[in-house]
């Protein structure tokens, strides 16, 4: 049977970067221990989707909620046109997309608004990924997928969006200025289809530990989203990371040295740092996910895509190399790819 295949990977960010220093200043933190968030947490800067001249921190549900609305819609767009662009294809030629975010919510989804911006087919069939977090890409690059593998002659497109900026909220929690020290603005597209020329995706492989239901997610008092975040997820996301690895080699009894490519979210440096003692990489092995963790930190569910990106711009990838794809989310949930090139 045809395995489906990444024909194009793009990203898109918001025009406005700001330092952490910016982003501090702007927060307002005064006290040493949320300031360390920011200076301990390996990046550089980020891209909000926010106007610096025009921010207020007491922005209110139905201005969290425009903004949010309007930054997915741009920045999915953009994502979505290069990707189509970069494998050569019109919107009209997909035949299955799959959208996905967790930061806001949009109905119509943000698949029925795409379908209507990018100009697709009136009988492209689709699907929305909501609430899944910063796993979410892998679940809907695994709903692509499954499409591929039942109707091989169609082309599939898959698009993450997250303004978790439209998330921040300002309160005296500990966890609100860790997600305030991490979290940006970004999304990333895949064109995927079973007659091009990139890496195949050979299996999928989704793993749950629900005992650990409550150690991230989202609640929403007054309306508005707030980030749980506990500190456990820091071993958890590690362990878990550990545990997809051995699942996606078992699948064709793959060792560790098999796999030349680690596309491993960009959680933050703790969990990056864990999971590489975890698996028994060398530090180059995860530089693809630092260094997108250092330049735009952790954009939820479009970070892995980033790193994807990151992974074909630097390396040169020949027949036959194996890389194993995972992203972590609330539930507490690890979705992982394998692929081959």
């Amino acid at each position: 049977m045809p395995v489906p295949k990444v024909a194009a990977v793009a990203t898109a960010t918001p025009p406005h970067r700001f330092t952490q220093d910016e982003l501090l200043s702007l927060a307002g933190y005064t006290d040493a221990q949320r300031r360390g968030f920011f200076s301990r947490s390996a990046i550089e800067g980020r891209h909000l989707y926010i106007d610096p001249g025009r921010f207020r921190p007491d922005e209110g549900v139905d201005d969290l909620s425009d903004r949010f609305r309007r930054g997915a819609l741009e920045l999915g767009e953009a994502a979505a046109r290069s990707a189509l662009e970069r494998a050569g294809w019109d919107p009209r030629d997909v035949d299955f997309l799959a959208t996905t975010t967790c930061t806001g919510r949009l109905t119509p989804s943000l698949d029925a608004h795409l379908v209507g911006r990018l100009g697709c087919r009136a009988d492209v069939q689709r699907v929305h990924v909501g609430d899944t977090g910063c796993a979410s890409a892998m679940v809907a690059l695994q709903q692509a997928w499954n499409h591929l593998r039942a109707f091989p002659e169609h082309r599939a497109l898959v698009v993450a969006v997250e303004i978790c900026s439209a998330a921040y909220f300002f309160d005296d929690r500990l966890e609100s200025a860790v997600a305030h020290a991490i979290f940006a603005d970004g999304a990333g597209a895949l064109a995927l289809s079973t007659s091009c020329g990139g890496p195949s995706v050979v299996a999928h492989r989704t793993l749950f530990r629900p005992e650990h239901l409550d150690a991230m997610g989202f609640e929403y008092p007054g309306g508005r989203p707030r980030v749980v975040l506990s500190k456990d997820v820091r071993r958890i996301g590690a362990t878990m990371m550990g545990e997809m690895a051995e699942a996606l080699m078992g699948v064709q009894g793959l060792k560790r040295a098999d796999i030349r490519y680690w596309i491993l979210h960009s959680a933050g440096p703790r969990v990056l740092d864990r999971a590489r003692v975890l698996l028994g990489l060398a530090d180059a092995q995860v530089e693809h996910s630092r260094a997108v963790l250092r330049r735009f930190g952790n954009m939820s569910s479009a970070t892995i895509v980033f790193v994807l990106e990151e992974v074909l711009r630097e390396e040169a990838p020949v027949p036959g190399e194996w890389g194993v794809m995972i992203g972590l989310g609330p539930g507490f949930a690890a979705e992982g790819a394998l692929l081959r090139w």
